[in-house]
């Protein structure tokens, strides 16, 4: 009993806020605070050099996924099926958070695996993109894929955004109702400036 407090009284006296330390203590922890430094910078340089905004630190091929209306850190596996044998053809596995953009490279992989010419792809709206979509038909890939259908806040399923109509030669919109639209704001989405 008494060397147990002999060892509490030892870890008060560490603790204590007026207790100061030595130099070899001062310099252990100026080691630890440059090793940590030299840690995140590295971190940061990744970062910067793959041209991306997040870095799992304990697998570093992850990334934050939406999982069941959870933010995990995750992978997102590609698999692709023989339709005739129900066995899977081939997998990838990605860092990219949703299915979009990788429709066509799953397509062309696993035509060539399966060595066919004429070849179909049945694939869920989370798939649907029209890059996508137009790189395989080009490759004579023939896809069904479901459209996305894009929400509003109103829930009206008239305005939603497929129901609207461009005019390339006014350049501009049309509502479901007719009205003209105006101007707002451009945005980029994969490197192109979309409208």
């Amino acid at each position: 009993m008494a060397g147990y407090l002999t060892e509490l009284d030892e870890a008060d006296q560490a603790e204590s806020v007026d207790r100061k330390p030595n130099a070899t203590e001062v310099q252990k922890r100026i080691n630890q605070l440059k090793e940590r430094k030299a840690k995140y910078q590295g971190y940061q340089d990744n970062l910067e050099k793959n041209n991306t905004n997040e870095l799992s630190s304990t697998d570093p091929d992850a990334r934050l996924m939406n999982n069941n209306h959870r933010v995990e850190v995750s992978y997102n596996v590609q698999t692709s099926v023989d339709a005739k044998c129900n066995l899977i053809a081939d997998f990838k596995v990605t860092d990219k958070p949703n299915d979009q953009r990788q429709l066509a490279p799953m397509a062309l992989r696993s035509k060539k695996i399966l060595g066919k010419n004429n070849f179909t792809v049945l694939a869920d709206k989370g798939y649907y993109h029209i890059h996508d979509l137009v790189y395989c038909h080009k490759k004579k890939i023939t896809n069904y894929v479901p459209k996305k259908v894009y929400t509003n806040s109103t829930g009206d399923k008239q305005f939603f955004l497929d129901q609207f109509c461009y005019d390339p030669l006014d350049n501009c919109y049309y509502c479901p109702a007719g009205k003209r639209l105006s101007y707002y704001r451009s945005k980029r989405e994969y490197g192109q400036l979309i409208g």
